[in-house]
């Protein structure tokens, strides 16, 4: 038999790489799960029946950067207590079959497992280089490795029996990266499908909102006009521009008087979308309630690009 602290396979760039995906997987679910669940709180706890998108968008941009910190206090508490534990490693080097120890093999204290884990922002800023690194050095050291003088070797290094070390790349530690690799994928590849559409169809309604915008200062005149006259400005009238003149990269035109639908005083804003996208010549109607004193939002767009109050 070989002495236990003679005799060491330190674990290879691949059985490393399966335990980072293995890893990345576990925290990845974690953290977009629990976007959801704070998404969900912040917006069923946000004050009225509804809020408008910039609004809205101010919450979430609040919930994913608090969001991001507790990613990361978990991160810490995910590597730094498992490689400290008894075990040495976490979930994915423990399906690996491989763990943690400092340079003369033993166990890591607390202090030194949440340096390590600290130690690895090195590896991520050198775009993973500092990972690589691990595929050549003579004790498969990554640069973290190095800075917290620390060593990845098979689960049985470092025992009374070190003959039960895995020697090479088995075929289960290949199966296992793959697969874990595969479902990591497929996990981005479905989160991606459901934000892409989600952010595409707020920016939609961000460039709503802002063509919305252009034309409120013209709701003052209207409201002045229909109160001195009984009748509804159209363009040239009460101090109102030609349509055209009111054109911006959102805007193609906006044009006031009468809305024969409805019989009210209105202000349509007709959109331009430099991309020729869904926007594209669209209109959007804000109609006076004289009686109520009151402007309502209306639009032949699709539900989904309008702001919260063009919806009822």
């Amino acid at each position: 038999m070989s002495e236990p602290h003679t005799d060491v396979v330190h674990a290879g760039f691949i059985r490393r790489f399966g335990a980072f995906i293995i890893d990345s997987l576990i925290l990845g679910v974690g953290f977009y799960a629990l976007l959801f669940v704070l998404g969900i709180i912040a917006v069923a706890a946000a004050p009225g029946s509804s809020m408008d998108d910039e609004a809205l968008g101010a919450v979430l941009a609040i919930v994913y950067l608090l969001g991001i910190l507790l990613y990361y206090v978990a991160a810490a508490l995910y590597y730094g207590l498992q490689e400290s534990s008894r075990f040495q490693a976490t979930l994915g080097k423990r399906a690996l079959g491989i763990k943690v120890t400092d340079e003369h093999g033993q166990r890591l204290g607390r202090g030194r497992a949440f340096g390590r884990w600290f130690a690895a922002a090195l590896s991520y800023i050198t775009l993973y280089i500092g990972f690589l690194v691990a595929a050549f050095t003579r004790r498969k050291q990554a640069l973290h490795d190095f800075v917290a003088d620390t060593l990845v070797v098979d689960q049985w290094a470092y025992t009374d029996t070190p003959e039960r070390q895995q020697r090479h790349v088995g075929m289960a530690a290949v199966i296992v990266g793959v697969f874990a690799l595969f479902i990591l994928i497929a996990v981005l590849g479905i989160l991606a499908a459901i934000a892409i559409p989600a952010y595409h169809d707020y920016t939609q309604r961000a460039q709503v909102m802002q063509a919305i915008g252009q034309a409120d200062p013209l709701k003052a005149s209207v409201a002045a006009f229909h109160a001195e006259t009984g009748q509804c400005p159209a363009n040239g009238e009460a101090g109102i521009g030609p349509s055209d003149a009111y054109a911006s990269d959102r805007v193609a035109g906006i044009a006031t008087g009468l809305l024969e639908e409805s019989g009210r005083c209105a202000i349509e804003v007709t959109l331009r979308d430099a991309g020729a996208g869904a926007l594209d010549g669209q209109r959007v109607w804000l109609e006076y309630d004289a009686p109520g004193g009151a402007w309502l939002c209306s639009s032949e767009l699709e539900r989904r690009y309008l702001p919260a109050s063009c919806r009822d």
